[in-house]
C-alpha cells in the first residue's frame, strides 16, 4: 500500500470523492476518520497521505481538526487534501491544515476544493437535481485532474477565498458546535426507527423512550436530519418544508459503516 486516504462524510459527498480519487490513484487504503479518531495513538505508515472531508463554516470540521492534530505523519512525505464545499467562499480550511502540519514539520503538497451540493439546510435550500448533476460531472473531471497531479508527485495548492474571514467564523463554529445540537427536534412523523442513532458518525444520538436524544458531542454533519426516512428531524423551525440531501451513489449503510 502506497497511499492512505482518511475521510469524513455526513451525507456522502466527501466519501464519493474519496472513492473516485482512490480508483484513479490505485493501491489506496480508504480509512474513515470516525472509526479511529478516538484511538490513543494514530500513525500513518504510507509515503502518501490524503485527507478528504467537507468544509464546515469555512474551516475544518472539529473531528477532522483534532484528527490531523493527533496523527503521526513521520513516515509520510507527500500529503494532500480535497475539501468538498458548497459555497463560493472557501475560507480557512487549507490554512488550518497547513498550520497543523507545520507543527509536525510537514507541508501540504496538494490541496483542492471540490464544489458539491450544499447540505446545510438550516440556512440554505437543496439545489435542484439538474444542478446537482452538473456539479457531479464537474467534480469527476476535477478529481481526474487531481489524480494526475498526485500520481506525478507534483505540488499544487489551490488558493483560498476569504481565508481571513474564514479563520474567525471557523473558530466560533468549533467553539460551540458540540452544544448546538440543542437546536435539533423531532416532530410527529418520527416512528422510532433509530436510523438517526445509527448514522451519527460520533455516536452523539441515543434513543430514549423511542425518541432520539442528542448528547452534545455533535459535529453538525447533519447526517441525522438528511438520512431520517420520515424527515422527522428538524433544526429549530427552519427545515420542516425543505428537501433533504444524500449523494445518490452513497447509501445510509455507507455512512453507518464509517464508525
Amino acid at each position: 500500500m502506497t497511499t492512505t486516504i482518511y475521510w469524513f462524510s455526513g451525507t456522502g459527498n466527501s466519501l464519493k470523492i474519496a472513492r473516485d480519487l482512490a480508483e484513479k490513484l490505485g493501491d489506496v487504503e480508504l480509512i474513515p476518520i470516525a472509526k479511529i479518531w478516538q484511538q490513543q495513538s494514530i500513525t500513518s505508515n504510507t509515503e502518501k497521505v490524503g485527507f478528504i472531508h467537507p468544509l464546515y463554516f469555512w474551516g475544518l470540521p472539529d473531528i477532522v481538526y483534532n484528527f490531523i492534530d493527533k496523527i503521526n505523519l513521520d513516515k509520510s512525505n507527500y500529503i494532500f487534501t480535497l475539501i468538498t464545499c458548497g459555497s463560493a467562499g472557501t475560507g480557512s480550511a487549507m490554512h488550518q491544515t497547513r498550520k497543523l502540519l507545520k507543527k509536525k514539520s510537514k507541508k501540504l503538497s496538494v490541496g483542492f476544493f471540490v464544489p458539491m451540493p450544499d447540505n446545510y439546510i438550516p440556512q440554505f435550500k437543496i439545489i435542484p437535481e439538474e444542478k446537482q448533476k452538473k456539479l457531479f460531472e464537474a467534480a469527476k473531471i476535477k478529481v481526474e485532474e487531481i489524480a494526475k497531479i498526485i500520481n506525478g508527485n507534483e505540488s499544487k495548492v489551490e488558493k483560498e477565498i476569504l481565508a481571513p474571514v474564514g479563520k474567525i467564523i471557523s473558530k466560533k463554529f468549533r467553539k460551540c458546535v458540540h452544544e448546538n445540537d440543542k437546536k435539533f427536534n423531532v416532530d410527529e412523523n418520527c416512528n422510532s426507527c433509530g436510523v438517526c442513532e445509527k448514522v451519527c458518525p460520533v455516536n452523539n444520538i441515543i434513543m430514549v423512550e423511542d425518541k432520539p436524544q442528542w448528547q452534545h458531542n455533535c459535529q453538525r454533519c447533519l447526517a441525522c436530519i438528511h438520512l431520517c426516512p420520515q424527515k422527522a428531524i428538524q433544526w429549530k423551525e427552519k427545515t420542516a418544508h425543505k428537501d433533504r440531501y444524500q449523494h445518490p451513489d452513497i447509501t445510509a449503510k455507507d455512512i453507518i459503516n464509517q464508525k
